[in-house]
């Protein structure tokens, strides 16, 4: 692997972990949620501003994958409503690859080669082990079931993705669903909270958001960058590294409990995902 594309791709799972940390830190996950959105759809205007709007023929998917988008972000405040950083990030982005390749294989028939079974076992085996350190926690069986809910959201975008993403350039198809997201989260919010989201923000709050809504595009560019110059099983692997860095950050940051046993246990989760995805 070209050491510029490992450098990329250890950045964009340093980005991802952080804007995920920005959203669980502030007092209102749905307003965080929302302006980490919002933020990355218009940091992407100029993008879509130079490469154009999707295809038609793309129209479809992009419109599902930006449903799918918004119900991901809803899951995840909800996660983080009733559990830690530590227990559900790794929870939603380790189950996220073992869902999505499992659809893989029912949806578009892919072969599924023998080790990546003991990827998902290893996956499967350290998401037990997250759940099973917070059990004193809390809430946090729900926190679980929510971090379930938002793997799902993500394998199921994946699925959908894979194939829209062929059917136009890729900057203008995420450029487009990123704004899908971010309109609905907006609407959603002014029926949830009675007000639109700008008026919801906490001052203080608006330069954080900007930030983590920056770093979420970013995050995801810098991978498409590092997988035109590398394979895509190492990329796919290394940046689930996320893991290990937000369970690090939810215990030494924002006080996480169990932070050791996480982050041990998210380490399986990792080395499981680099089975799964390297070879698949």
């Amino acid at each position: 692997m070209p050491l510029f594309a490992l450098v990329l791709v250890l950045t964009s799972a340093l980005l991802h972990a952080i804007w995920n940390a920005i959203v669980k830190s502030g007092g209102d996950h749905l307003v965080a949620a929302w302006g980490t959105a919002t933020g990355a759809a218009i940091t992407a205007l100029p993008m879509m501003g130079a490469t154009g709007l999707p295809s038609p023929g793309s129209l479809l998917f992009v419109g599902v994958s930006g449903v799918l988008h918004a119900l991901y972000n809803l899951a995840l405040v909800r996660a983080y409503d009733h559990g830690d950083l530590s227990l559900v990030y790794p929870i939603a982005r380790g189950i996220a690859p073992a869902l999505a390749t499992a659809g893989a294989v029912v949806v578009y028939q892919e072969a599924l080669p023998a080790v990546a079974y003991t990827g998902i076992g290893l996956v499967t085996l350290g998401v037990l082990l997250i759940g099973e350190s917070g059990r004193h926690v809390p809430m946090s069986r729900p926190a679980v079931l929510w971090s379930v809910l938002t793997a799902a959201c993500i394998a199921a975008y994946t699925l959908v993705d894979r194939q829209g993403i062929r059917l136009t350039s890729t900057t203008s198809y995420i450029m487009g669903l990123f704004w899908i997201n971010a309109v609905l989260l907006s609407f959603y919010v002014r029926v949830r909270r009675d007000a639109w989201p700008w008026r919801l923000v906490a001052p203080g709050r608006w330069g954080p958001l900007a930030v983590s809504g920056i770093f979420s595009l970013v995050a995801y560019l810098l991978v498409l960058l590092a997988l035109s110059i590398s394979r895509v099983g190492y990329i796919a692997a290394l940046r689930e590294t996320s893991v290990l860095i937000a369970a690090w950050v939810g215990w030494r940051h924002l006080g996480d409990p169990h932070g050791m046993p996480r982050l041990l246990s998210s380490a399986v989760v990792v080395a499981g995902l680099a089975l799964l995805i390297a070879f698949r």
